[in-house]
């Protein structure tokens, strides 16, 4: 029997699993695993105690504990499409950018006609078709271009250039040091999901959260019901069962706060990174507290953060003096009339 060194095995694995060679990863990979167990621990000694539970699942698929079971496999693939979704990097966005420009200007040289703008669009003429594709007139300008026009006149490059990546920021994108990424919207770095929180995930995330609190609410009620009706039978799994609702409840709690705090940044259309570091943010300096400079009413901030998000690149510039005197002004009773909060 031939043994191994152990720095062969690692190599060894290594080989065939090359993700398993990054520390970050391996430890992304484990906070996964981890969190998989944990689920099926609670979910796997409920039903392992209480028989009836599997009796009523197989004579009714669709029923109680059917749809609890659905919302517990929903949850763990919401998990993973969060996990694994990209919250949009900056350099992505560079490279969109560019990719829009060289078309753009292959267009233009097989064009008819010149392009002609429209309504801030260009409208390209393509050669056989009278079919116009709007492209915004942002995407015809260089990424440094377009980054400047979101700030105020007079801005240096050199205060927008991220000092990790050499890139220029747009407004509300921010280094992540855990991915060694610039990330457009950033909103914290997940240790639980292993990924960046942004502009391309947040929505997967708030599902996540939604349903891993709905799942949790409802564990916890089945857990409830089954001791009440087999408190005196086996004291051992009472003991059982007692702890880990108690461990339950604490992640309850947990989960309905995290809901109701990003649900609050949503409305607000703020992120978790402005709303803690607001007085170290540039862009945000100046601005009194109650100010939100990016929203636009709960209705729209709502429609933007579930319904328009069809690319991940789309960038928020800074608001106007105007406008942000406009944002602080109080709600009057003719502005409710009028729907100005939304």
């Amino acid at each position: 029997m031939i043994i191994l060194p152990s720095m062969s095995i690692f190599n060894f694995c290594h080989r065939f699993v090359p993700c398993l060679a990054d520390p970050a990863r391996r430890s992304s990979l484990g906070l996964k695993a981890a969190l998989v167990v944990l689920h099926i621990v609670y979910a796997g000694i409920l039903f392992l105690f209480d028989g009836d539970l599997i009796e009523k699942t197989k004579q009714e698929p669709w029923s109680y504990t059917g749809l609890y079971l659905l919302l517990f496999v929903a949850t763990l693939i919401q998990y993973f499409v969060a996990s694994y979704s990209s919250p949009g990097y900056v350099l992505d966005a560079m490279r969109d950018v560019s990719e829009k420009n060289s078309l753009f200007r292959k267009a233009s040289m097989l064009s008819k006609q010149p392009a002609s703008s429209k309504n801030g669009s260009l409208v390209i003429t393509v050669e056989g078709s009278q079919s116009e594709r709007n492209i915004p007139r942002s995407t015809v300008t260089s990424w440094t271009e377009l980054v400047l026009d979101m700030y105020p006149p007079g801005t240096s490059v050199r205060t927008l250039t991220c000092s990790f990546c050499s890139v220029e920021q747009p407004p509300r994108a921010k280094h992540c040091h855990d991915c060694d990424r610039c990330v457009l919207q950033f909103d914290h770095h997940c240790v639980w999901l292993g990924a960046c929180i942004g502009w391309g995930n947040h929505c997967r995330f708030w599902w996540y959260i939604f349903e891993e609190t709905a799942l949790c609410i409802w564990t916890g009620i089945l857990y409830i019901t089954y001791l009440k009706a087999n408190i005196s039978r086996a004291w051992w799994k009472d003991v059982i069962m007692i702890l880990l609702l108690v461990t339950l409840s604490f992640a309850v709690i947990f989960l309905l706060l995290l809901l109701i705090f990003h649900s609050y940044l949503i409305l607000t259309n703020q992120t978790t990174y402005e709303l803690i570091r607001r007085r170290r943010v540039p862009y945000l300096r100046g601005i009194p507290e109650r100010v939100y400079p990016f929203s636009e009413g709960v209705c729209r901030n709502l429609y933007k953060f579930c319904c328009a998000r069809s690319s991940i690149y789309s960038l928020e510039r800074l608001p106007t003096a105007m406008e942000l005197e406009d944002k602080s002004r109080p709600y009057t009773c003719l502005g409710f009339l009028t729907c100005r909060c939304c």
